[in-house]
């Protein structure tokens, strides 16, 4: 790969960062402290590119004002082989203009569906009780956690609503769905919860969900399924930050 090669690629990739990092599609592959550092990184990058860019176009008069006569036979020999790695190195750039043009979207129904579920504990083993009114709104995450290892007290009586997206359940059925990650989307958990009498809207829509507490699908278990009854299901567009 030539530096002009490398200098445009250093461009693009930092453009292509700065671009995620500045608007709210970063949220879509690392949680939100870690913007500062993809500003840095992507600027640094842009920097570098445009210095060696700039060093190449500064070097080329030089080059061509002082030909080498014992290379010519050596650069027609490896004239073929010299096309091919410019074409492979070129084809380095698509991948970057094209999360240029297009980032990739935030995980959703066929990741999780593909994930075993995971409800944990809270870390002191303690659960506060919910602010006061009905509904309240209560995060999957949460509301998962709760049910399962807390038997529900914090929940029992109470109506709760909960954003997240559609998940559908291979036995019938459907999942209400939230993501959460501790840096970035590839090390994403899934949390679901069983909605109960409701119909299944459309997988990957974002919903509110409206309802109470249903015991039933076990507690103080990994197995565990926590469930909810629903009393009333909307369409509602993704948050900004579809991770909990």
């Amino acid at each position: 790969m030539n530096r002009e090669i490398q200098s445009i690629l250093l461009i693009l990739i930092g453009t292509a960062t700065l671009r995620i990092s500045l608007s709210d599609v970063y949220l879509r592959y690392v949680k939100a402290g870690m913007q500062p550092y993809l500003v840095i990184s992507g600027a640094v990058l842009l920097a570098l590119g445009i210095w060696a860019l700039i060093d190449v176009v500064r070097a080329s008069p030089t080059a061509s004002a002082s030909p080498d006569p014992s290379a010519e036979s050596t650069q027609e020999d490896d004239h073929g082989h010299s096309h091919g790695l410019s074409y492979m190195a070129w084809m380095l750039v698509l991948p970057v203009i094209a999360i240029l043009v297009v980032a990739p979207p935030a995980l959703g129904a066929y990741s999780a569906g593909r994930s075993n579920a995971t409800v944990t504990a809270s870390d002191n083993g303690i659960y506060s009780a919910l602010a006061p009114g009905d509904p309240v709104e209560v995060g999957v995450t949460s509301y998962a956690s709760r049910a399962i290892w807390d038997d529900g007290k914090t929940l029992e009586g109470r109506t709760v609503e909960m954003t997240g997206f559609v998940t559908p359940d291979r036995n019938g059925g459907w999942w209400l769905t939230r993501l959460s990650m501790s840096c970035c989307a590839a090390d994403a958990l899934v949390t679901k919860i069983q909605v109960i009498d409701a119909p299944a809207p459309p997988t990957d829509t974002w919903v509110r969900v409206v309802g109470s507490w249903t015991p039933g699908g076990g507690t103080k278990d990994d197995r565990a399924i926590p469930l909810i009854e629903a009393d009333s299901v909307e369409e509602v567009t993704a948050p900004k930050n579809t991770y909990e």
